[in-house]
């Protein structure tokens, strides 16, 4: 993957379960659940190896191994927008 180290995707590999939420797994969990519970969507999931904890609905499997990556490796919160984008007019 060239967005990503090796090394960065091996970490990651080593701590979390790494798949991808099909139409198929969305039909049969929304058909199942519960009436307070809100419909599952496509995307990719990490899953902790060691403790369960999960984020779930990413776009694209490299934000998923960055996503894992900073949560359980580097422990803290990935590097983002910490303020709205300014708009720029002409």
């Amino acid at each position: 993957m060239a967005w990503l180290p090796n090394d960065v995707i091996e970490q990651v590999n080593n701590v979390a379960r790494i798949y991808y939420i099909d139409v198929t797994m969305c039909a049969t969990w929304n058909k199942q659940r519960g009436r307070d519970e809100l419909r599952l969507l496509t995307g990719w999931v990490w899953q902790s190896k060691y403790d369960g904890r999960y984020q779930m609905g990413l776009k694209t499997y490299t934000v998923t191994v960055r996503d894992a990556y900073y949560t359980l490796i580097a422990k803290q919160s990935a590097p983002g927008l910490s303020r709205a984008r300014m708009r720029l007019v002409k």
